[in-house]
């Protein structure tokens, strides 16, 4: 880190990539944290506080529509566990689902690795006409989703940022296949048209 073990720095990173998936089911995937250990990369424990859910109405202006919507939205605590040897942290995050368009999970302030971390993950339909032309409604289009991730985090302790900063990294450049391949366990391999 440059400058000595002074304040770790914020670290930032975003990618998108169309998934052969519905958005609903791209959606439930990554909402399902619960079961993050068996497939996010590093995550060796994801617990859902179930009793924390809570589900309000509010108004939410989705990407690219011209008015605002109401929508259910929901949250929950859960807590996370990352390893990457010598280092296994736990942290709490707050989940927030604004189905089906966002999830935001922020890491609670004090007592875990990260002083600030932020994921957003969004999910648009993508259009299949590429002509121009309105889709014809008697043949059926593959359905997918463009998924655009972005994580911003910064370690609580100079130490942890010097030893994951490339560990981390790594781990969040592999998201996003991991969950792709989480889909196609799911429901399958996609038929391309």
């Amino acid at each position: 880190m440059p400058g000595g073990m002074g304040r770790p720095r914020m670290q930032t990173f975003r990618e998108s990539q169309e998934f052969p998936y519905t958005r609903k089911q791209v959606f439930e995937v990554v909402a399902d944290v619960d079961r993050y250990s068996e497939f996010v990369p590093m995550c060796t424990n994801s617990t859902v506080f179930h009793s924390s859910w809570r589900t309000e109405n509010v108004v939410s202006r989705e990407p690219g529509l011209p008015h605002p919507t109401t929508i259910d939205q929901r949250s929950v605590q859960a807590e996370l566990a990352v390893g990457y040897p010598p280092f296994r942290e736990r942290y709490m995050s707050n989940v927030v689902l604004e189905q089906p368009w966002r999830i935001t999970a922020t890491a609670v302030p004090g007592g875990g690795i990260f002083t600030h971390m932020c994921t957003i993950w969004e999910f648009a339909e993508v259009v299949a006409s590429t002509t121009g032309l309105p889709a014809n409604p008697f043949v059926q289009q593959a359905a997918r989703t463009k998924v655009s991730f972005s994580i911003e985090y910064a370690f609580a302790s100079p130490l942890h940022a010097q030893a994951a900063s490339l560990v981390f990294d790594k781990m969040a450049r592999s998201n996003m296949a991991a969950y792709l391949a989480r889909c196609q366990q799911l429901y399958g391999t996609p038929v391309r048209q």
